[in-house]
């Protein structure tokens, strides 16, 4: 191989993680400045929080919506992977378990990212044009709850009456209490009404 061309090759690799470097000072830029000013954020607070030029954001993300959108979208993901991790390692435990550490996770990915959490959570109850219609958290959510109540179902450890709507109605308390933990900044009183949620639901459908 030419020596020249081996010099060359690591250039565009290089460049790559540059990009992605600045793309993702640009997400975590994002977050807290959506966070605190809402979806009206202005690109010059986000570009000056992120430490780049407004012309090296647009470089990157065509309008605030394009970068909403990509945020709403990395940080779902990245949820989700965490879930399908945890759903994976807890089977075969006893239901009350598998289902508490899934909303640990929950909980703990509310506390990383609380105001955006809230925000998020916020735009997809309007489904405006910058959440998809389908796919979204909630969704996604909902149908790993599904998934552990059938398994709290097949281990006779579930009532099978009425355990279609298990799930959603689970998925309803989680973000009722999420959002009033946003809403009132009592983050400190989220664990505490995690234990109560989980204690309440549990009461009422397992065997």
């Amino acid at each position: 191989m030419n020596r020249d061309s081996a010099k060359r090759a690591p250039a565009p690799r290089l460049r790559a993680r540059l990009k992605e470097a600045t793309t993702e000072a640009i997400r975590a830029a994002a977050e807290e400045v959506l966070g605190e000013q809402g979806f009206g954020a202005r690109m010059e607070d986000i570009a000056e929080r992120a430490g780049v030029s407004v012309g090296t954001l647009y470089n990157h993300f065509e309008d605030r919506t394009a970068l909403l959108r990509e945020l709403l979208r990395t940080r779902r993901e990245a949820l989700l992977e965490k879930l399908d991790a945890v759903v994976a390692e807890v089977e075969g435990q006893p239901f009350r378990e598998q289902l508490q550490a899934l909303l640990s996770l929950v909980f703990a990915h509310f506390r990383e990212h609380s105001r955006f959490f809230a925000l998020a959570m916020q735009s997809e109850a309007l489904r405006g044009p910058i959440v998809p219609a389908q796919g979204g958290t909630i969704v996604e959510l909902t149908t790993r709850v599904e998934l552990l109540v059938r398994r709290g179902v097949e281990a006779g450890e579930v009532r099978r009456e009425g355990s279609e709507f298990h799930a959603s109605l689970l998925v309803g308390m989680v973000r009722a209490l999420l959002l009033r933990a946003a809403e009132t900044k009592r983050s400190d009183e989220l664990q505490r009404g995690a234990d109560v949620l989980l204690q309440v639901f549990l009461k009422g459908i397992e065997v």
